[in-house]
């Protein structure tokens, strides 16, 4: 088993892209449709993230797990972790549920019965798809890997689950199906409601965080830093001329180059860095109250509202209040605020 380390490129880059997910959910909400913000942070820049923590998480799993092993004690104690995070995030953010469920047109019964479907195939509120989707892709990429499939094997068939789900998510692409193929699509959306989720987008990038796992051999970092803004750039093509907002396809070189250029980073470790890390974590999954708080409080708000004002304001709270849990998680008396993340 590799010795523990410090990956500090890692950890900035993580802390960097959790801020962009903030900031595509915020332009979403409060942005005119108009605006610059929609087009480089929510359809391009952000969607760096999501395939960059999938890789991410996978990488640090599959460091601890060889193939053969199938004892499950890694893949259990990473499970529960997982489900632990969404339980407890998931009544964190009721008020929020019930909130939109008195304002809303739906009943109480529709409406839990739309809770329980989100809440098993989605999410229980927008950013927390993430925990349901890297668990499935991660037990999914364990099982085939502990029971003896080459990595070369999961990363094949991985691609076909991305590549269905990439045409299954744009509209742009499965208005071109065949009307059989596309009426059936829709009654899996009926069901399923998406397929921006671990089988079909979460399989891949944990199977390349596998697969670095196992390869630690890597591009000279010059190489890989040009990859990734050149493959970037291919993103940014994509998303204005294939019209994707969710699942790119380039995403796949841009952000492995760039996962290989952060893993290069060297430096002394510091703590500085483990808490960038901790306050990613706490970003991702806290920003949308701020969003909440700051609809309920715009009466009273004294502050012009406008796009600079909007996200100040709103992104300047959240990395706050990111900071003040970290440094509170440090300490004895509110360490129990470690179990949240």
């Amino acid at each position: 088993m590799e010795l523990k380390k410090q990956y500090i490129g890692l950890d900035v880059v993580k802390f960097i892209l959790a801020i962009l997910v903030a900031m595509r959910h915020m332009i979403q909400i409060f942005f005119t449709a108009e605006s610059r913000g929609h087009l480089v942070i929510g359809s391009w820049l952000s969607n760096l993230a999501v395939p960059s923590f999938f890789m991410m998480s996978g990488f640090f799993l599959f460091r601890k797990v060889e193939a053969g092993q199938k004892d499950g004690y890694v893949i259990k104690k990473y499970s529960f972790k997982i489900i632990r995070m969404y339980l407890i995030w998931s009544v964190i953010y009721w008020p929020i549920n019930w909130y939109d469920w008195y304002h809303g047109e739906t009943g109480p019964a529709e409406a839990l019965l739309k809770y329980i479907q989100s809440f098993f195939f989605s999410s229980s509120i927008a950013q927390l798809w993430y925990l349901p989707a890297l668990l499935t892709a991660c037990l999914l990429i364990w099982f085939c890997y502990t029971r003896g499939m080459k990595i070369w094997q999961i990363l094949v068939t991985s691609s076909g689950l991305l590549l269905v789900g990439y045409i299954g998510d744009n509209w742009y692409v499965n208005e071109m199906l065949p009307h059989s193929m596309y009426l059936k699509l829709m009654e899996y959306n009926k069901y399923f409601l998406t397929m921006r989720n671990g089988l079909f987008y979460g399989t891949f990038y944990v199977a390349a965080g596998l697969w670095f796992a196992k390869h630690p051999q890597r591009l000279p970092l010059w190489a890989s830093a040009a990859g990734s803004v050149a493959f970037t750039g291919l993103m940014y093509w994509e998303v204005v001329h294939i019209h994707n907002t969710n699942i790119i396809l380039s995403a796949v070189l841009a952000v492995s180059c760039l996962f290989m250029a952060a893993s290069e980073i060297g430096g002394k470790p510091r703590q500085l860095y483990t808490r960038l890390r901790v306050m990613s974590e706490w970003i991702y999954l806290s920003h949308f109250y701020f969003f909440y708080l700051f609809s309920w409080t715009l009466p009273w708000n004294p502050v012009p509202v406008n796009n600079k004002t909007v996200l100040m304001m709103l992104m300047g709270a959240t990395v706050l209040f990111s900071w003040l849990m970290t440094r509170l998680s440090e300490t004895k008396r509110f360490g129990w605020l470690k179990k949240l993340i």
